[in-house]
């Protein structure tokens, strides 16, 4: 929109055609108005991506009950399985990486998403027979997302691996 605004501007300047002028403003108008609206409107992807950040300030912040209140309604079982793996450890750090990916179903129902990342958690565990302190443990990780009736997306299944699998090619189409 800016270049197209300069480059009707410099039309005006060398012509002094009025309606290129007119021309101008409209574009500039257009292009201020689509930043606005770009800038209200929320993605279905951007909503994920800021439900995963949220839960894994909780998990940093060691706040199980918070952290699996975003468990999906559908699966009590996620809800259970996070609760008796998260009270394991005891977080001081987590962060999701760059290569953040979410696919999105919407035409499923409920609809349904797919968030794939590496992360990385420093973190130490609370007893038991393994023992880890403060220890910075990357793992890549799948979400799956659905879309609950009141529109927000909750976790309905997740899984980690080892940290690699994120940087691997899926080559299973020949």
């Amino acid at each position: 929109g800016g270049l197209t605004a300069a480059i009707l501007g410099g039309g005006w300047i060398q012509t002094g055609r009025k309606w290129l002028i007119y021309l101008m403003v409209a574009v500039i108008l257009l292009t201020v108005g689509a930043v606005i609206m770009e800038r209200m409107v929320e993605t279905d992807r951007e909503q994920i991506t800021a439900t995963l950040h949220q839960i894994a300030a909780l998990v940093e912040r060691n706040d199980v009950d918070a952290a699996v209140d975003y468990a999906y309604s559908g699966t009590p079982e996620v809800r259970s399985a996070a609760e008796a793996e998260l009270a394991r450890y005891e977080f001081s750090d987590v962060d999701i990486k760059s290569n953040l990916e979410v696919e999105v179903f919407p035409d499923e129902k409920p609809p349904r998403a797919v968030a794939e990342f590496n992360v990385t958690a420093q973190l130490s565990t609370k007893g038991g027979q393994f023992q880890i302190s403060d220890r910075r443990i990357p793992r890549y990780v799948e979400v799956t997302f659905y879309k609950e009736e009141n529109g927000a997306w909750r976790v309905g299944g997740y899984a980690h691996h080892e940290p690699t699998r994120g940087f691997r090619v899926d080559d299973s189409n020949g």
